[in-house]
């Protein structure tokens, strides 16, 4: 493991927090990061100009999504199986293979952008974006991965306050942005903590040639099967968006990735949830069924009691949030409302996604979003085309829906086909 050479000086007290500590920090800082960003630039620059930025967004996250599927999560496995004598070797032809996919991703990005009929005075800018936002991600999982917690910690509160302190800037100055400037003070607020994150690592130009290709095989071994499901879960969530934003406007797109913004404080509360609360579940489940059953219920009672009032008030107050961002914005306000609705479907269908991630198998959990994405992309250009940005909300809904129905399905089936062998649903194999 290589020691933390620039990790900051720290009373003793702080420096001894265990690990977790600082990596829910670090995430925290990343999140909220995230989120200020988006607030603000929908308020300076308006609808339009976010929904561009938005657009150029979705890219970064497919381009992030492939990144992580053939890079950063076959890191987290490889790097664990790599004895510790071999750890420096395996660090630089990791870093070797993050630079060459962020050149290639570039490439590609210059090269379709100049092929079809889209804006390219953005290019520049997010292209310098695109290479020090993948770099600095995987760095700082290797940081992470490498127990250099504190300096992965500092290389987000660096990326993060210089992209906050600029952002602060435009807002006094009330400065009209454009969107390169914007593309451009993400990317280079992002440079200071990849620098940080490679001298760290001392990372150095060049690799062993054998070093690469073992390396390389070991992961394209794990990326076999990550590709296609990463391909799948980014287009869940952006296809819908990205068609919007075609047949539609920038602010359509705008208002739809703000909503996103917005409604992904639930996100977070879910998805600590499912952190905290599975391997809970996983024990009554192999053991107590009927135990599992009482604590599911109990969880879907709980997580509706605790977003009963946060989604009330945004449903409420869905007018004056829009107009104070853009005061002439005020028909999009059902696009939040509709989203209300939607996160009570997600959190009806949530336990029934923790049951099926239980089961023997990941086939219904693949399935169960196939089905839902070619039934909303089916039904996506008809609710677009009738209710424009709402529609595409409706269309998200109806995803929820067909995935809760085809999960209880799914246990049901398992539950009457299983019920008589010992164990209950821990015995169940997955049609």
């Amino acid at each position: 493991m290589a020691k933390p050479v620039l990790a900051p000086t720290l009373p003793r007290k702080l420096a001894a927090l265990p690990a977790r500590y600082w990596v829910v920090a670090g995430q925290a800082v990343v999140s909220a990061t995230s989120f200020l960003t988006n607030v603000f630039l929908a308020r300076l620059c308006g609808l339009t100009v976010f929904g561009e930025y938005s657009a150029w967004q979705m890219v970064l996250l497919l381009a992030l999504a492939v990144q992580g599927a053939l890079i950063s999560q076959p890191m987290q496995i490889v790097h664990g199986q790599t004895a510790a004598a071999r750890r420096p070797a395996y660090r630089q032809a990791l870093l070797t293979m993050q630079l060459v996919f962020s050149l290639v991703a570039a490439l590609a990005v210059a090269g379709v952008s100049l092929a079809v009929p889209v804006a390219t005075a953005a290019l520049p800018a997010f292209l310098v974006c695109l290479v020090a936002t993948c770099g600095q991600d995987t760095a700082r999982k290797l940081l992470l991965a490498e127990g250099q917690v504190q300096v992965a910690l500092l290389s987000d509160v660096l990326s993060g306050a210089g992209q906050l302190l600029v952002l602060l800037y435009w807002a006094v100055g009330r400065v009209a942005v454009p969107l390169p400037a914007v593309l451009w003070a993400v990317g280079l607020t992002t440079v200071p903590a990849l620098l940080l994150s490679a001298a760290a690592l001392r990372w150095r130009p060049g690799f062993a040639a054998g070093a690469l290709r073992e390396f390389a095989g070991a992961h394209g071994r794990q990326a076999r099967w990550l590709l296609p499901t990463v391909l799948l879960q980014w287009t869940s969530a952006n296809a819908l968006l990205a068609f919007a934003g075609w047949a539609g406007s920038a602010a359509t797109l705008g208002i739809l990735r703000l909503a996103q913004t917005l409604m992904g404080i639930f996100n977070v509360g879910l998805q600590a949830a499912e952190n905290y609360v599975l391997p809970k579940l996983s024990q009554s489940f192999a053991r107590q069924p009927r135990l599992f059953e009482q604590q599911r219920a109990r969880l879907t009672r709980t997580m509706l009691l605790l977003a009963a009032g946060p989604i009330v008030l945004l449903f409420v107050l869905a007018g004056p949030i829009v107009g104070w961002l853009q005061a002439d914005a005020l028909q999009y306000s059902n696009v939040l409302r509709w989203c209300c609705v939607l996160y009570v479907v997600i959190l009806l269908v949530y336990p029934l996604r923790l049951t099926v991630r239980l089961l023997d198998g990941s086939r219904p959990y693949f399935v169960g979003y196939v089905l839902s994405i070619g039934v909303s992309f089916g039904l996506g250009r008809w609710l677009i085309g009738q209710w424009q940005a709402s529609g595409v909300v409706l269309g998200w809904i109806v995803a929820q829906v067909v995935l809760g129905l085809y999960w209880g399905l799914t246990v049901w089936r398992a539950q009457r086909n299983n019920s008589t062998e010992p164990g209950g649903l821990a015995a169940l194999e997955t049609q």
